[in-house]
């Protein structure tokens, strides 16, 4: 089963994204700040994160950078969440190492499609790496 990390704020949206996760069967784990994620990515990194922007503390973009240069995470899949939906904020999430960009409001079934995309994308490169 799936491991994602979902670090979001807002309650409201964490348990929408949780709840459908959870209901399409994957085991997620959820952050409000970056550095209750760090901590727990230490100890074992996910299959997958869903990443908000606006975040308390160190803000989400910065998140993925840290992302990006932690060999054990480097290649994992991110798709940032968030309600920055100019197409500049969609072109500099991109451009700084995020595999997918969904703007708030979203779809619970899009973001699980999005999601299984990924993982499975993630699960083929991976296993054809070995």
């Amino acid at each position: 089963m799936a491991l994602i990390y979902i670090v979001e704020d807002d309650i409201n949206i964490r348990e929408i994204e949780r709840y459908a996760l959870k209901n399409s069967g994957f085991e997620v784990e959820e952050f409000d700040n970056g550095k209750d994620f760090f901590q727990r990515v230490s100890e074992q990194a996910p299959s997958l994160m869903l990443l908000d922007i606006m975040l308390p503390g160190e803000d989400g973009l910065e998140i993925l950078g840290r992302v990006r240069k932690n060999p054990a995470t480097e290649k994992t899949p991110v798709i940032m969440v968030t309600a920055k939906t100019t197409e500049i904020d969609k072109v500099r999430g991109l451009d700084m190492g995020a595999d997918d960009y969904i703007s708030k409001p979203f779809s619970p079934s899009e973001l699980v499609a999005r999601v299984k995309a990924h993982i499975n994308r993630y699960e083929r490169l991976t296993t054809s790496d070995a």
